[in-house]
């Protein structure tokens, strides 16, 4: 099952934007995200970088949530916040990373 409307629509991104970032229409992103049509690899492996999840998160062949598992010497507050940060939709990564920089400042 391709999560991509799911996915898009939690990163609030629009169908059209997200074609405009493939080359494609509107109308095959649709077509994708109903089942009627399937993306090429290309396109999936495309969607994934855009999306910042891996393949099996798209194809629904896994379900944690796409974040890749980072196993260094982090504390648990880090480990916590790289998680969350995972989950968040990129116009909140953006706020965050924001307010983290003003912080720091």
């Amino acid at each position: 099952m391709l999560r991509l409307q799911e996915i898009r629509e939690e990163r609030n991104i629009l169908q059209k934007d997200l074609a405009n970032r493939l080359d494609k229409t509107r109308a095959c992103i649709s077509s994708w995200e109903t089942g009627k049509t399937e993306p090429d690899i290309e396109s999936l492996i495309k969607i994934a970088d855009i999306l910042d999840i891996s393949l099996d998160y798209l194809l629904g062949r896994s379900d944690d949530g796409g974040i890749i598992k980072i196993d260094t010497q982090l504390s648990g507050e880090q480990k916590e916040l790289l998680e969350l940060f995972g989950k968040m939709s990129t116009k909140n990564r953006n706020q965050l990373l924001g307010f983290a920089k003003a912080l720091v400042v």
